[in-house]
């Protein structure tokens, strides 16, 4: 047998050997392929969730912002509603003093006319 001679056999183990390492290098560079778009998506997905939770504490400072604003407001309105109050306590005092002095006013009239009549006819 001459060394040189591969023969028929040695092609087919050749191939085969071929066929396989072509076969392992495929299914590692689709692995690696797949675990590098994983990184990539776990990289994303941690750029969402960091994102996510700035825009969420960002609403948190709005909504706190916004319950300071709607505080103020109840707290005016109610000073306003305590004011209106107080001011128809005072409304309702003058009124009772103009329809007082109304009456006073009336009497001292009356007293005024019966005066006049007298010292008309007394003259």
């Amino acid at each position: 047998m001459d060394p040189n001679d591969l023969g028929p056999g040695a092609f087919a183990w050749l191939g085969g050997s071929g066929t396989i390492l072509l076969g392992v290098f495929l299914w590692l560079r689709k692995f690696l392929s797949r675990d590098a778009t994983e990184r990539v998506m776990d990289n994303a997905d941690i750029g969402t969730v960091r994102r996510l939770n700035e825009l969420l504490d960002s609403e948190r400072v709005a909504r706190k912002e916004a319950e300071a604003r709607a505080d103020q407001f109840a707290k005016e309105r109610n000073e306003l509603a305590a004011a209106v109050g107080r001011m128809e306590g005072r409304i309702d005092a003058l009124t009772s003093q103009v329809a007082q002095l109304t009456d006073k006013v009336t009497s001292q009239s009356q007293e005024i006319s019966r005066l006049r009549t007298q010292l008309g006819g007394n003259n």
